[in-house]
């Protein structure tokens, strides 16, 4: 093997104001180095399903990859944690990340975070068991039912409101959506049981399980969901930056296309 050693070149001799120069630029502080790279956005989220999910081991869904398209556009790396939801919002709102995939928008919530514009719509539904002759039209129709629903969550929240409006309703608070549905399957809500949830959440579910008795019996309300961005954490400026961003990629095209792709309805560009 043959090795070639550099040398460095030989030098003239310096002119007297040239060696001047050289000296004095040896006394000169070094140029300062060069500006460091922003650190990365920190983004956190609970699994929930067809929005958020978690597949080998990495965050999947379609807020997911809504986020990093947003990135990519704004040529910043972003980080997403998957933690509980109790976890991933207390860790948004005491300002120890940026942001949070996804939120309902609630007046509290809005003085908590810079929610921008709506990312995807989707509706709350009730789910009875089969033999149930109730179909929902109005919150009459759930007199004297106990009602499940995962919380304490935007969707206990909202089933809550609903129940306020319901003479002799009940709310029961669950630890997850499939705690609620394998309950009213089981009947433990009783021979008036009913379960408030998300409808693109409790479709996924029921092609993992099967309806197993169970049907849906109407439509509560539309709802949209938002990526929250802490107010705490980020600077407005890098906030209105994230969301102008985002309406771009709405107006393009590019989140309509995300949300298709999983089955999934975008909020109209604003």
């Amino acid at each position: 093997m043959t090795r070639t050693r550099l040398r460095p070149p030989t030098l003239a001799p310096l002119a007297p104001l040239a060696l001047l120069a050289a000296l004095l630029s040896a006394l000169l502080p070094a140029a300062a180095p060069a500006t460091p790279l922003a650190p990365p956005l920190t983004f956190v989220m609970q699994v929930f399903p067809p929005f958020n999910d978690v597949k080998d081991g990495q965050p999947v869904g379609v807020f997911p990859d809504i986020l990093r398209a947003v990135c990519a556009a704004m040529q910043t790396e972003c980080k997403l944690d998957v933690y509980p939801w109790r976890r991933a919002y207390a860790l948004a709102q005491g300002g120890k990340v940026d942001g949070i995939l996804l939120l309902l928008k609630t007046p509290e919530r809005e003085e908590i975070f810079h929610l921008g514009s709506p990312v995807i719509q989707s509706a709350y539904v009730l789910y009875a068991q089969q033999h149930d002759p109730v179909r929902y039209t109005a919150p009459a129709d759930l007199a004297g039912y106990t009602i499940g629903a995962y919380g304490p969550s935007g969707t206990s929240y909202a089933a809550g409101d609903l129940l306020r409006q319901a003479p002799g309703a009940r709310l029961e608070v669950e630890m997850d959506n499939p705690t609620a549905l394998r309950k009213l399957r089981l009947g433990r809500y009783g021979p008036k049981g009913a379960v408030f949830i998300n409808q693109d959440l409790a479709q996924h579910l029921m092609k993992q399980e099967g309806d197993a008795g169970l049907k849906q019996v109407g439509e509560v309300q539309k709802v949209e969901y938002y990526i929250g961005l802490s107010r705490k954490k980020m600077p407005e400026q890098q906030a209105d930056l994230f969301h102008a961003t985002l309406r771009q990629l709405q107006r393009d095209g590019t989140v309509a296309a995300i949300a298709h792709r999983h089955g999934l309805k975008p909020a109209p560009p604003q």
